[in-house]
């Protein structure tokens, strides 16, 4: 495993004028002529100041240990610094790090490698959307739920990469599973329109009660069209359609309450009750809990 360190000469000249008590030149100086301890103290007065080439070089050297002891976990501390602030190098290393060193878990128990590599992800998002994607997979691929969500929009969307429904499902499916209320919509979206998975409206109706049930007013909308039209095996049923679009409509759906007036004018007096009341039902459970 091969960690560099950085050269300072011009990122110096341009970041250091804010720096009242840390000098960054000072420590590569110090570092260059085997002055250790004076180099490690000088990189962190800047590292703590922001400075993120003596961010890098702070968790260079105490993760190498050079003439000072070494600290893996302080080391990983400072890369994520570095890393958050869009040094390219810390982020690598930190790819490498946590794929090649095993000892690192022992050494830092408490570190979440999907949230770090997310929090990396999102700082880039905007600026390099294939950069963004890399550390998003990685986060994903980690466990960490909001990264497979955006993971699956980013190939749902072609952002950064070939649009890629298959993949997309297969993301959101990640998500769904562990209860994300936008990963059991987008993925409901999908076998409802057929997208990377075969149509099957049973199944979108499913992701969308999922969905429904956690406040999403989207969902509660497909669902009740889903309920409205009774197609692809999901049996027809006017009071459930009602009482979903009215869920919608609560959570300001023009397009639901469009529908939901068409619903109604299909219901007698009876059923009109019946619809009503289980809407009430559901706003208390399905709505009521999520309003802020």
């Amino acid at each position: 495993m091969s960690i560099s360190y950085r050269a300072l000469s011009l990122l110096l000249v341009l970041l250091v004028t804010g720096l009242v008590h840390a000098d960054p030149g000072k420590a590569m100086e110090a570092y260059q002529k085997g002055q250790y301890k004076v180099a490690y103290k000088e990189f962190k007065k800047a590292a703590m100041k922001g400075h993120l080439d003596s961010q890098y070089n702070l968790a260079v050297m105490l993760y190498t240990g050079k003439g000072i002891p070494r600290d893996k976990a302080e080391a990983i501390y400072w890369f994520v610094k570095a890393a958050e602030g869009g040094d390219e190098t810390a982020q690598y290393n930190l790819g490498v790090l946590f794929s090649t060193d095993k000892d690192l878990p022992n050494e830092y128990p408490k570190m979440d490698k999907g949230e770090i590599y997310f929090e990396v992800a999102n700082k880039g998002a905007t600026s390099n959307k294939e950069k963004a994607f890399k550390w998003y997979k990685m986060a994903a691929e980690q466990g960490h739920v909001s990264a497979q969500l955006n993971l699956g929009v980013i190939y749902n969307q072609g952002i950064g990469v070939k649009r890629n429904y298959a993949e997309a499902a297969r993301w959101y499916e990640k998500a769904a599973a562990k209860g994300n209320k936008k990963g059991q919509l987008n993925l409901g979206i999908l076998y409802d329109l057929g997208r990377g998975v075969k149509k099957d409206l049973v199944k979108a109706a499913g992701f969308y009660k999922k969905a429904a049930k956690q406040g999403m007013r989207d969902a509660q909308y497909n669902l009740g069209i889903i309920y409205y039209n009774g197609e692809g095996g999901v049996k027809q049923d006017y009071a459930e359609s009602y009482a979903w679009l009215s869920l919608a409509t609560e959570q300001g759906s023009e397009l639901a309450s469009i529908y939901k007036e068409k619903v109604e004018a299909k219901l007698n007096s009876a059923d009109k009750k019946t619809a009503r009341s289980l809407a009430y039902r559901y706003y208390r459970a399905y709505v009521k809990p999520f309003l802020k």
